[in-house]
């Protein structure tokens, strides 16, 4: 994994990188699993229910694109990776399709704000806009 910002502490679980362990992702650390492995010791089905709620979302955001004729996406996260993200699963059949991402700003320092439209579509298909 690429070295991270100091501001990303691994050291403590963060929400977002436990439910990436419960959905079978790669993107936690130590701490985030065995926050999880407590988790599951007092509700053995949270892995489940975790993964049945991505499928879902990925059941609702193709429904949307294929037959009730959405055309782009605001994805509101935390801006950690995970599987099959909104802008993943609806750029899959329909990679034009204009995909926002706004993420949750990291604590630290705040980053200089950029207009939106200085933020050109990345090679991934995705306008990235942040909070400012």
């Amino acid at each position: 994994m690429p070295e991270l910002p100091p501001e990303i502490d691994t050291s403590r679980p963060h929400s977002a990188r436990v439910y990436d362990y419960m959905i079978g992702g790669k993107n936690n650390f130590a701490a985030d699993r065995e926050t999880a492995a407590q988790v599951l010791k007092h509700s053995p089905n949270a892995h489940t229910a975790a993964r049945e709620n991505r499928a879902f979302l990925g059941r609702a955001v193709r429904f949307l694109t294929a037959e009730a004729g959405i055309t782009q996406f605001l994805d509101i996260g935390t801006g950690l990776p995970t599987t099959n993200s909104v802008h993943e699963v609806a750029q899959s059949g329909r990679p034009d399709l204009p995909c926002r991402l706004l993420r949750q700003r990291p604590p630290g320092p705040r980053p200089r704000p950029r207009p939106a439209h200085l933020l050109p579509r990345g090679p991934d298909g995705v306008h990235p806009v942040r909070r400012a």
